[in-house]
């Protein structure tokens, strides 16, 4: 459509009135595709506009950058103009990081100039408790799995690589999987409960929660990642079912535009249907 109108326009033989709303929807069509990197439509947009797309943006960028020093109270931090508004924001971004840093910083500085208060003494005891307890649980399966210890080849291979895991995950720390491996390993509760003390167990109670709260956590950014990439209601429950539906939904309405589109095309193809289009688009 961009470019039929385009060539409709340089044709010529089309009332003032009419040109002036060519160039206007021309611009408006090709924004997006120019935006989003098509020279050649930033080439068609700077041609119908008075001013050219990086002229708008530089002055959209520094209509933003106003606004934000004004509110901020303090100027963005710049090696040279900024081209757009997304320059703009990446800088308050990157400015307001910075701030947090600091902020972050000053308060650890504080925080180690203090003495420790019963709380943070027994979040530590605590976090020593946990980590004793992962030891407990590495060794107790190392003694359960080492394979030099396993005569018959194919139980060998699979110790060894229970034996890997079991590695990987003391590294880390990845009190989860150490559980999931004495599992396979065939470990009754018994033997696992038998080496803990009291306070391990209590320790590794609060570990499982925060990881727990963790995985919520993370569950929840990838919903809401989907609700955005899909443009999901921010409200929605997203399942297989709810994304099938709404996508179901957007492809009926862009088969319906499609279909709009098409017959735009069809229609401006003579000036009697194109003035009639234009009168339409005028009209919105």
């Amino acid at each position: 459509m961009v470019i039929w109108l385009d060539q409709r326009v340089e044709k010529g033989g089309l009332p003032i009135r009419h040109q002036k709303l060519m160039h206007r929807l021309i611009c408006k069509l090709a924004l997006d595709f120019a935006l989003a990197g098509d020279h050649d439509m930033r080439a068609l947009h700077d041609a119908h506009s008075d001013e050219s797309l990086a002229d708008i943006q530089q002055a959209q960028a520094r209509e933003a950058q106003a606004y934000f020093e004004q509110t901020m109270g303090r100027a963005l931090e710049e090696d040279e103009p900024f081209e757009t508004v997304d320059d703009v924001l990446h800088a308050k971004f990157e400015q307001l990081r910075k701030q947090a840093e600091q902020r972050e910083r000053q308060k650890e500085k504080r925080k180690n100039q203090r003495t420790k208060t019963a709380s943070q003494l027994q979040a530590e005891q605590l976090l020593n408790d946990a980590q004793g307890a992962l030891r407990t649980i590495y060794r107790q399966l190392a003694s359960a799995v080492h394979p030099d210890r396993e005569h018959d080849p194919e139980e060998r291979a699979r110790k060894t690589q229970l034996m890997s895991d079991a590695n990987t995950a003391y590294g880390r720390g990845d009190l989860l999987t150490l559980l999931h491996l004495q599992l396979e390993a065939n470990l009754t509760e018994a033997q696992i409960a038998s080496n803990l003390a009291h306070d391990k167990i209590v320790a590794l109670t609060g570990i499982i929660a925060q990881r727990t709260q963790g995985i919520q956590r993370e569950l929840r950014d990838v919903e809401l990642d989907a609700i955005s990439e899909f443009g999901m209601s921010p409200a929605a429950t997203v399942n297989e079912a709810s994304l099938s539906r709404h996508l179901a939904t957007v492809q009926r309405r862009l088969h319906s535009e499609i279909s709009a589109i098409k017959s735009d095309l069809l229609t401006v193809r003579d000036d009697a249907g194109l003035k009639r289009w234009l009168k339409e688009q005028d009209a919105e």
